[in-house]
């Protein structure tokens, strides 16, 4: 009973502390590109990922995805890290790791609140990377992550064929 109340306590600590999740970074985002939503949801996966190799004893599985993706995985970070200086100036870099931890905590808390759900979940998306190991970007266009909706995408206009500008 002490365990489940000091679990709960620390969740709903975090839960506090993180407060609205996305709205800080999502008010002063202009738009994010392509390649930004691309960093984003795989900063997602990846902390989801990290919070199983300990929440779920899958550090092996986690150790074989960073190495699998690792060319991937850092240009994905450096982007992201780019992302949030041209967001923020000279506090991107503060906020970048203040996303991370926030991205770390939610997986925490889901992991607390349904470990069997969380770590079959997890599972499922180790085996999906591993499925999908030629390339980052297939094996994220098939995940669902928590960051999906953090940031406004950008629209991509495109010229139509009667000398139009269309929206999509």
């Amino acid at each position: 009973m002490r365990g489940i109340i000091k679990t709960s306590t620390a969740a709903l600590m975090l839960i506090s502390m993180s407060g609205n999740v996305w709205a800080t970074t999502a008010e002063s985002a202009v738009c994010a590109s392509r390649e930004d939503i691309f960093a984003v949801q795989a900063a997602a996966v990846q902390q989801k990922l990290m919070v199983a190799a300990f929440s779920c004893q899958a550090t092996q599985l986690y150790n074989r995805f960073v190495t699998t993706y690792q060319k991937d995985l850092q240009a994905s970070d450096l982007a992201l890290q780019n992302f949030f200086r041209h967001l923020y100036g000279q506090a991107g870099i503060a906020n970048y790791h203040s996303f991370k931890t926030r991205l770390a905590n939610m997986s925490s808390i889901r992991s607390v609140h349904d470990t069997q759900g969380y770590c079959a979940d997890a599972l499922a998306t180790f085996d999906a990377a591993f499925i999908n190991r030629k390339s980052l970007p297939v094996f994220l266009a098939s995940q669902t992550t928590t960051a999906d909706n953090a940031f406004p995408r950008c629209q991509v206009l495109t010229a139509s064929t009667n000398n139009t500008l269309s929206r999509r």
